[in-house]
């Protein structure tokens, strides 16, 4: 591992949080504190930023003047579905406009526990349905890490529902997709784990706000439950070493049983959702995956695999 990794993931270890039930979790002071912490993490100044409305959500523009304006990448940030903030992301999406050439809407969806399920997928919703009018449907890409990875995975199941034009593909970075069952990673990972710690009670008290077994199994909330025949390629990247491994290893070989295009991206030893902290060495080289799959999914080209990719020995083919 590099030594930009090393530091990260200690500084990450030492200040995670652990959820107990039924005490004060303050998040409107966490989400000053990630703020803070993030307040030098910035786009490059070659980046327009602006905020446009779609319907009550408020969506962040990134663009620069070379990129195409025909295509566009939808970003969902992640948090825990109770922190994390279009402002937080601008060094990773300001990474995607500048060096992977893709313009970015972000949707500054409402977090819980203010704003229980379903009202992030709602919002998310409403974003894209706002794209549709300005961007063909085959020139959108889906884009989100762990709880944002959970909500585009949820906004496919939305769209199907509503039988709007599918986006050309979804790509998830460490996505939680259900929260209900123990997956092996979960304990096996813990020691290995820098971030994620007991997500599923946090998730089922304060963004679901029930426990009763029809909500969480809801595939807008859990869409590991969810049926995506229809849905475009799903492509997902994930850590050996993090909890949330087997999220996208359980979806990946459900999404192959059933027959869908899907591709998963695996690395040893990584941090949680490291390919949105761009100074990781390690997250630089992987990203040229994340735009090889951007690239392919615009030209109609994106194929799912049968096994899944390690990224240590990744060319460029597959």
């Amino acid at each position: 591992m590099s030594i930009t990794h090393s530091m990260v993931f200690s500084f990450c270890k030492k200040g995670k949080r652990r959820y107990v039930s039924g005490q004060d979790q303050n998040y409107p002071a966490r989400r000053a504190e990630e703020e803070k912490q993030n307040r030098f993490a910035n786009a490059p100044r070659s980046v327009h930023i602006c905020q446009v409305q779609a319907g009550d959500v408020t969506v962040e523009l990134l663009s620069h003047p070379r990129n195409p304006t025909d295509r566009i990448v939808l970003y969902i940030h992640g948090g825990g579905f109770v922190v994390g903030s279009v402002k937080t992301r601008r060094m990773f999406t300001g990474y995607l406009v500048t060096k992977l050439g893709f313009n970015v809407a972000a949707p500054e969806y409402r977090l819980a526990p203010e704003h229980p399920f379903p009202a992030a997928p709602r919002d998310c919703f409403a974003a894209y349905r706002a794209l549709l009018e300005e961007y063909a449907p085959e020139r959108i890409v889906l884009l989100g890490e762990s709880a944002g990875g959970n909500l585009v995975l949820s906004l496919l199941l939305q769209i199907k529902e509503a039988g709007l034009p599918m986006p050309a593909a979804a790509l998830c970075f460490s996505p939680c997709v259900q929260f209900d069952q123990t997956f092996p990673s979960y304990t096996r990972n813990r020691a290995t784990e820098a971030m994620v710690d007991d997500l599923w009670t946090e998730t089922q008290e304060a963004y679901l706000g029930i426990k009763d077994s029809a909500v969480v199994r809801n595939s807008f909330a859990a869409p590991y439950y969810g049926s995506f025949a229809g849905c475009p390629p799903i492509c997902l990247w994930a850590s050996e070493s993090e909890v949330l491994r087997d999220d996208s290893l359980m979806l990946f070989e459900k999404l192959k049983t059933e027959g869908h295009p899907c591709r998963l991206y695996l690395r040893k030893g990584m941090i949680y959702t490291w390919l949105i902290i761009p100074t990781i060495p390690e997250a630089r080289k992987d990203l040229k995956t994340v735009k090889d799959c951007l690239d392919r999914a615009m030209e109609g080209t994106l194929r799912g695999c049968a096994a899944p990719i390690r990224l240590e020995d990744w060319n460029g083919q597959d």
